[in-house]
């Protein structure tokens, strides 16, 4: 499978978690579910490999402890910006593509 191929999997993986659990709080099924995307994917594409590290480290602060999100739309704005990781992780699959991956 080529690099494109192997993020958009990802990308398309890690969106599934994302609409399942959209409530901030608790839920280690989805770090363990972000978890195997990210082994999967591995660390061939420095890139990618750093969207995916930025997206589980806020992952973790959002399927964390309900108590870290004390101001009014501070889990949108977090769960907005994993949104926008997976969006990176797909112009870099087409960007990929494009190339020939």
């Amino acid at each position: 499978m080529k690099t494109s191929e192997r993020i958009t999997l990802a990308a398309d993986r890690i969106e599934t978690v994302l609409d399942t659990w959209r409530q901030p709080g608790p839920a280690p099924d989805a770090m363990d579910a972000l978890r195997r995307v990210a082994l999967e994917l591995g660390a061939r594409d420095p890139f990618s490999s750093g969207k995916l590290v930025a997206l589980m480290e806020q992952a973790q602060v959002f399927y964390g402890r309900r108590s870290l999100f004390r101001l009014p739309g501070s889990s949108q704005r977090l769960w907005q910006q994993m949104r926008d990781e997976i969006d990176l992780l797909r112009m870099r699959s087409r960007v990929l593509a494009g190339q020939g991956d």
